[in-house]
């Protein structure tokens, strides 16, 4: 019984320390890597300066393959939506969609207007 209430203890304590996936995508993060066929590599010379920055008031911006993007995104509970808005963008995107959202870590997979998919892997810009 009493390994019992400390397991529960230990369970309910990590609830009530952990972020949200809001709060740990509101910041700026820099692209680290770039993973494409199943293979991770160092950003291309175009890709070097790549960033985004996610507002609490659901925008962000950003530099992707050297140009401007923006657009809106969302969290509820465990799923996170990224909408690039392809009017006031320079990057041509199709699609995205969110792989990962962790401390320390962002991923968004993509598919961009020459029809490749990527996923790009950030780390937060300190």
């Amino acid at each position: 019984m009493k390994n019992l209430i400390i397991i529960l203890l230990v369970f309910s304590s990590s609830f009530a320390f952990s972020q949200s996936k809001k709060e740990i995508l509101t910041q700026k993060w820099k692209l680290d890597k770039v993973e494409e066929f199943g293979q991770q590599y160092s950003p291309m010379d175009n890709q070097k300066n790549d960033w985004l920055e996610f507002n609490s008031n659901g925008k962000f911006k950003g530099i992707i393959e050297s140009n401007h993007v923006e657009g809106t995104w969302s969290a509820n509970g465990s799923k996170v939506v990224v909408s690039v808005n392809k009017k006031l963008s320079k990057t041509k995107i199709n699609w995205t969609k969110v792989k990962a959202v962790e401390k320390g870590k962002f991923a968004l997979e993509y598919q961009n207007g020459d029809l490749i998919t990527a996923t790009l892997l950030f780390v937060p810009d300190k």
